[in-house]
């Protein structure tokens, strides 16, 4: 790690930049190291054993996010943010349930305009200009490993980071400085002997205590990778469109949020169900056209696993409710000009139908080898 830079003078309090952080509506603010400490030994091993799937931006960012002074030259604290956006369960009217983090405005946008607006009000009340950077989720930094060396919340065998006052729902951000901030303490409590999320996991991608394989959990299958979804991870894969939520659902602390009973017009407007999720169908989301996805997927987090892995999504999860009424949908989806949605497709109409004609049809015109192989192994259920 590089020579620290020489130590500067907090100009405010330190519970000033934590009641301003409050104010500022952030749920729970906590100061820790800039590093990531020991936690970033389990991210290189983390790294190593692949266990990343194609995510190959970790690894490109890897010394930053284990030397935050690569990134941003000298700073020497983390003050580490949470909001609980606990919450209903969110999914499309008529199936397709989406993880609560996203059922809002996009996080992004809300969670970083926060985080530089806190910053604009600290050097306000005497931080030096300059001195302070950060955001949410695309900074390179080891969120959770702040948050918990923050005192923020203790680390849980989900990986996921849980509050004692607040439970598991939290969307972490953080400013990092060059200001020596004093250190809270761990925050209280853990897991102790409950194993609730490695039992419910539905692809049993928590493979132990403190680790996940992202490349069995949905919420990367579903979201981060492009491409296929693994055929033994599709029927795991039930109802969800976008992401999981299941080992926070099981978690005992969820009754900790508070927000978690706000419903309608009193959760915060951020936090309040963006219109795709009041209105489409998954129908609708498997013949979502380019021009749909730029004007109406804008503002929301969905976004991020592109319309091709949407649209694919939604064929699985259609596959998976077994409704005959989905198959006009599927086998228009069969000529699409995406292999991937062809294909994902074909396998839902293997799960509903296998003895639909439409599969052979496909099955003679098809010029893609990976489509042909979802079209022969849907095809190949007619037997059972």
């Amino acid at each position: 790690m590089a020579e620290p830079p020489p130590r500067r003078t907090t100009p405010i309090a330190a519970e000033t930049v934590r009641s301003i952080a409050i104010d500022a509506g952030f749920d729970l603010v906590g100061f820790g190291p800039a590093d990531p400490g020991e936690h970033g030994q389990h991210f290189v091993r983390w790294l190593a054993a692949g266990r990343h799937g194609s995510m190959h931006y970790l690894e490109a960012n890897r010394d930053r996010a284990l030397d935050p002074t690569r990134w941003r030259p000298g700073v020497r604290s983390a003050i580490a943010l949470a909001v609980d956006y606990g919450g209903p369960p969110a999914a499309l009217p008529g199936g397709g349930r989406i993880a609560r983090y996203a059922a809002g405005r996009d996080y992004h946008r809300w969670l970083r305009e926060r985080v530089f607006a806190l910053r604009e009000r600290l050097e306000a009340a005497g931080v030096p200009y300059g001195s302070m950077n950060g955001g949410t989720d695309a900074v390179p930094v080891l969120e959770r490993a702040l948050a918990v060396r923050a005192g923020i919340g203790f680390l849980a065998k989900s990986a996921m980071v849980i509050s004692p006052t607040h439970g598991p729902y939290l969307q972490l951000a953080e400013l990092l400085t060059g200001l020596d901030l004093p250190t809270d303490a761990p925050a209280a409590g853990s897991c102790g002997t409950c194993t609730a999320c490695l039992d419910a996991c539905p692809t049993t991608a928590i493979t132990a205590p403190f680790q996940v394989d992202a490349r069995r959990c949905l919420s990367y299958t579903t979201i981060e990778l492009r491409g296929s979804i693994p055929e033994p991870l599709r029927a795991p894969q039930g109802e969800w469109l976008f992401g999981c939520d299941v080992c926070l659902e099981v978690c005992p602390f969820t009754r900790r949020s508070a927000r978690s009973r706000d419903v309608g017009a009193a959760r915060p407007p951020v936090l309040q169900p963006h219109r795709i999720v009041e209105t489409w169908s998954l129908v609708d989301v498997l013949e979502l056209t380019p021009e749909r996805y730029e004007a109406e997927f804008t503002g929301t987090a969905m976004r991020r696993a592109t319309r091709s892995g949407l649209r694919r999504n939604a064929a699985v999860v259609l596959g998976n409710r077994g409704d005959d009424a989905a198959l006009p949908a599927l086998v228009r989806a069969l000529a699409d000009r995406d292999p991937i949605v062809r294909g994902h497709a074909a396998w839902a109409i293997g799960r509903i139908d296998a003895r639909h004609p439409a599969l052979a049809r496909a099955r003679a015109t098809e010029d893609d080898a990976e489509v042909r192989a979802e079209l022969d192994a849907a095809l190949a259920r007619r037997g059972e």
